[in-house]
């Protein structure tokens, strides 16, 4: 017969939302107990499909490297929303325990508050300079994990957006050609400060599942899923959880934020370990 801890995993990796709600009713404790006790697979799993303040709750219970470990796992913008309702003193510490790329990622999404595109976006989409090969490209895709959003997105050297290549393209593409002669233009990006209620009034939403979204200098961010936009729309107003703490966050993103230069550096370039700090 099963013992509890495997047919605990098995429910988590069958049914993880049904798991989390469970979860969700015991203490911050037990959680974090169970969590600790689970591969890291189901502990990311786990904490993913909790809603934040539970997660948040959760994860204040474990020691910062741990906490930090399971985040790792998941998107940045689940990281990001579950360490929006961490409390002060245990954020630095789980922050700084991130890898360097997804602490960057995260610190982002954290500069905007929960009304605003940026707050919402997947920073997790292939974006590469204009002067690289299609072979270069197919490299990327092939080396590291991105969210598959079937186009890869195009910026010259001030990670300003210039438009994007399909997927389908790309792969029947010459190697030795330039990937800026698949080149094809967009209809105009979504601001990173776009308040929600806007964003979802945006008549491309009727042809397409997500839009890029830039920053205030017009710097290539990620991309907003329509999926999420209408989560974020819909998402429950706790009255027993935290308020939202980005003010008091702010400052440690912004110590953190290395630019999305930084972000660009490092994709393309993986085994450096110098780093410019220009910021975005």
């Amino acid at each position: 017969m099963l013992d509890k801890l495997a047919l605990a995993r098995h429910f988590i990796e069958t049914y993880p939302e049904a798991a989390a709600r469970e979860v969700e009713g015991a203490s911050a404790e037990q959680t974090a107990a169970l969590i600790d006790a689970l591969p890291d697979k189901e502990s990311a799993s786990l904490l993913a499909s909790m809603l934040p303040y539970h997660a948040a709750r959760c994860v204040s219970q474990l020691s910062p490297v741990m906490a930090a470990k399971y985040l790792s796992l998941l998107e940045p913008r689940i990281v990001a929303g579950i360490l929006r309702l961490v409390q002060e003193t245990a954020q630095e510490s789980i922050f700084n325990k991130l890898p360097r790329l997804q602490a960057v990622q995260v610190s982002i999404i954290l500069n905007y508050s929960l009304s605003m595109v940026g707050a919402w976006l997947s920073p997790m989409v292939l974006a590469l300079p204009s002067n690289c090969t299609i072979g270069e490209a197919k490299s990327r895709l092939k080396s590291e994990s991105y969210a598959d959003f079937h186009r890869v997105y195009v910026v010259d050297e001030h990670q300003t957006l210039k438009g994007f290549v399909r997927l389908v393209n790309l792969m029947v593409a010459d190697d030795e050609a330039p990937l800026k002669s698949q080149l094809e233009n967009f209809s105009g990006a979504l601001s990173a400060i776009t308040s929600l209620d806007m964003a979802f009034e945006d008549h491309r939403w009727a042809d397409a599942d997500y839009l890029p979204v830039v920053d205030r200098r017009e710097k290539f961010l990620g991309v907003l899923r329509y999926v999420d936009l209408r989560a974020a729309l819909t998402r429950p107003q706790s009255s027993d959880g935290p308020g939202d703490p980005s003010d008091t966050f702010l400052d440690l993103a912004a110590s953190c934020y290395l630019g999305l230069a930084d972000v660009m550096i490092t994709t393309l370039a993986p085994g450096s370990r110098e780093r410019t700090k220009d910021g975005v």
